[in-house]
């Protein structure tokens, strides 16, 4: 019999130690973890190092709240908000240790990882990323003539954190949208750890098996987070909460603010009390529901 991996928050975040990898699913204002992530902070996690997929609040909200030692990353961004307070912050200071990726680094890291390979070639663009990240980036032998190759080593998280709108209680997670990074994140991560939406039943699943990203064969733990991904989007189900975001860039100009920030959204003794912080106007402001898969 498949088992429930149906479990709470705080259960799915106990078992991730002090100074593991930590990969970060969604895209920038989109399915962020942010339950899994508040989560993280409330526990006490430290000298964490993160692995985001193209990411905005939640890999910063670890790093200002102190729980991230290094991250490898493309980069960590506001967009149209400005860049990303915390981890400008610490870059420049020295006290986060940052590993710079491009994009086919990262992807070919990911893939090496997925089928259990010392690493994965990609083409040599002629940047300078060998020379500052020689650890990740390693030229390899071509022939006279050919187009020279660097072998991105495999990146292999050990736990990943990521969002999606739902799943059955067994922990087969359905994408009502774009997967962005998670199937590739999950496939080369040790352990997987997701939040949803909601949480439907198992015959929902296979009336739409092909909104089936991540099979519950690799999910080690699932936990039913409505609003989770807040105050980022879910695709399908609601938008970012631009207000928010300000109020978070905002707040986290100086430490007192962000620690105010903090006591307020993060050190809450649940979701529940999260959302009732937020107000139901400002949750019904951000609902666009495009689909009602029951």
């Amino acid at each position: 019999m498949t088992r429930n991996k149906l479990v709470s928050l705080e259960e799915a975040v106990a078992g991730i130690a002090d100074g593991s990898k930590v990969a970060l699913g969604g895209w920038i204002f989109n399915a962020q973890p942010m339950a899994l992530v508040r989560a993280l902070i409330r526990k006490g996690a430290r000298d964490l190092h993160l692995i985001p997929a193209p990411g905005s609040i939640a890999p910063d909200m670890l790093i200002g709240a102190g729980c991230a030692r290094s991250t490898a990353c493309v980069f960590i961004s506001f967009e149209q908000l400005g860049l990303a307070p915390h981890f400008r912050r610490r870059a420049e200071d020295g006290s986060l240790e940052v590993t710079d990726l491009d994009g086919p680094g990262v992807m070919a890291g990911l893939r090496a990882a997925m089928c259990d390979l010392p690493y994965m070639p990609i083409p040599d663009l002629g940047t300078d990323l060998p020379r500052y990240a020689p650890h990740q980036y390693r030229p390899l032998p071509t022939e006279s003539g050919e187009r020279k190759l660097l072998a991105s080593v495999a990146i292999r998280p050990d736990v990943c954190l990521i969002h999606a709108q739902q799943a059955d209680e067994h922990g087969n997670v359905q994408h009502v949208g774009p997967p962005f990074l998670d199937t590739l994140l999950a496939q080369a991560s040790r352990r997987v750890i997701v939040s949803v939406d909601r949480i439907v039943s198992t015959q929902t699943i296979r009336r739409n098996n092909h909104l089936t990203k991540i099979p519950s064969a690799m999910v080690e733990a699932v936990v039913e987070a409505p609003y989770g991904a807040h105050p980022t989007a879910s695709p399908s189900l609601y938008r970012a909460d631009d207000v928010h975001l300000k109020e978070y860039v905002k707040a986290s100009a100086a430490q007192e603010t962000f620690a105010a920030y903090v006591q307020q959204y993060v050190l809450v003794p649940t979701h529940a009390a999260y959302l009732d912080t937020l107000g139901g106007s400002r949750i019904a402001g951000i609902v666009v529901s495009e689909t009602n898969l029951h």
